[in-house]
């Protein structure tokens, strides 16, 4: 199940979040990536957080549609990250080392400390 986009809190002018939750596979793809497309049009330049700390399964499947929201992301001057723990997103992503093409941080607090100022996003 994935959740729709909304805006986090606090901080609400940073970043989109997409919440997804329980098993992201083929059958779950299209909602994915329906809620992914609709943040990334929401602002401009698109800044996206796709939240998988609640992710119990991640099919390679996924893979596709995250890189290609991704470079959505990067051809309007925004970006996607993902927010992940170790298991199960984390660690497919470092097995088929997708670190670079697919940022991810453990929390909205280590994300927070990586972007720069608010003002310095608009």
């Amino acid at each position: 199940m994935v959740a729709v986009p909304r805006s986090d809190t606090p901080g609400s002018a940073r970043f989109r979040t997409v919440r997804a939750r329980g098993e992201l596979d083929i059958a779950t793809l299209p909602e994915l990536e329906s809620d992914l497309v609709r943040a990334l049009s929401d602002t401009a330049p698109p800044r996206v957080v796709l939240d998988m700390r609640d992710v119990t399964f991640l099919d390679c499947s996924v893979l596709r549609v995250l890189l290609r929201a991704r470079s959505t992301a990067l051809a309007r001057e925004g970006w996607l990250v993902l927010l992940c723990g170790q298991m199960p997103v984390g660690r497919l992503l470092r097995r088929l080392e997708l670190g670079r093409s697919l940022p991810r941080y453990p929390s909205v607090d280590a994300l927070d400390a990586a972007l720069p100022p608010a003002e310095d996003l608009h």
